[in-house]
């Protein structure tokens, strides 16, 4: 049973985690299929035209049918070379560029959190509320314990009583 609870328990905080990327990847997936399919009911003539020289047409490649321009995502409708000039035809994917926009901001706040612990939350983890079947005392002046008087009313119930037991 212990077990059990155990591996639920870090289940639920691995959900927690990979639950946010796993939102981002589904929601992501679901973004560049409505494109593909407004791509395909979309008009040559409302495609936004795009030239590139070869090498900034390599650079921008996202992916094969994905175009990385100036911060922008396109998605790309077909491309058409002449002379050296990719002529590519694309969409704009406003959503796309807000999703990974938004990506990218939380774990920029998230990496660059650098205010420390404050103390009153390390001084309440270091609370003891049950006593400590193996209790090690160390001498170092820097381990500060947060002993408190829960620690009084246990130690009552282990004392030794000196008087004989009542009479019946």
């Amino acid at each position: 049973m212990k077990k059990l609870f155990a591996i639920g328990l870090v289940s639920l905080f691995l959900l927690h985690f990979a639950g946010v990327y796993t939102y981002f990847g589904v929601r992501l997936m679901a973004i560049r299929q409505e494109m593909r399919e407004l791509l395909k009911a979309t008009p040559d003539e409302e495609l936004e035209l795009i030239r590139l020289t070869k090498s900034e047409y390599e650079k921008s490649l996202h992916e094969e049918d994905e175009l990385e321009l100036n911060g922008k995502m396109y998605d790309i409708a077909r491309v058409q070379v002449k002379d050296g000039v990719y002529f590519v035809y694309a969409l704009n994917d406003g959503a796309e560029d807000n999703l990974l926009s938004f990506l990218d901001e939380v774990l920029k706040r998230s990496s660059s959190d650098k205010k420390p612990v404050p103390s009153q939350l390390i001084s309440f983890m270091n609370w003891v509320y049950l006593p400590v079947q193996n209790d090690f005392k160390f001498s170092s002046k820097l381990i500060s314990s947060g002993e408190t008087h829960y620690l009084d009313l246990y130690a009552a119930i282990t004392s030794v009583v000196e008087s004989p037991p009542p009479r019946v």
